[in-house]
């Protein structure tokens, strides 16, 4: 699976990607870029549970919590150095990362204050990002 496009989020909302094939039998790994000149998180989540309360917050109602994510793909987007962008990615700048957990998984470009790593107002400009997302079933043998 490969997403490569141009994305724009509203205040208060995210981009999400929730047709991730399970990777748990076949080995199979992520890798992502994100870009963006706005500062934005992005979450992957590998937990059903997980998804539906950052899912309830998004959708405007309060969760009953906000989990993180899942902490090897979840992070907050920081400035590219010699550059006005803020990115957020994989290892090694969109390496390749095996994928340890069970799906269901889904990958989110948040623009929103869940869990307050990054500030976003009301009446904020809304995000745009370039997404670079794959997903492979099947890593090589080495």
């Amino acid at each position: 699976m490969s997403i490569q496009q141009d994305v724009t989020v509203d205040p208060g909302s995210a981009w999400l990607e929730e047709d991730i094939p399970d990777l748990s039998d076949s080995g199979g790994s992520i890798e992502y870029i994100v870009r963006s000149k706005t500062p934005f998180d992005v979450y992957f989540f590998a937990d059903e549970a997980a998804f539906t309360e950052y899912d309830t917050y998004i959708k405007g109602r309060e969760p009953d919590s906000t989990p993180p994510g899942h902490p090897k793909f979840s992070q907050t987007a920081l400035p590219k150095d010699g550059s006005d962008l803020y990115e957020a990615s994989t290892t090694d700048g969109g390496n390749r990362e095996s994928v340890d957990t069970a799906g269901p998984y889904y990958f989110a470009v948040d623009h929103s204050n869940y869990r307050m790593e990054t500030r976003v107002e009301e009446f904020d400009d809304p995000l745009t990002a370039f997404v670079d997302l794959k997903v492979v079933r099947k890593r090589s043998p080495l």
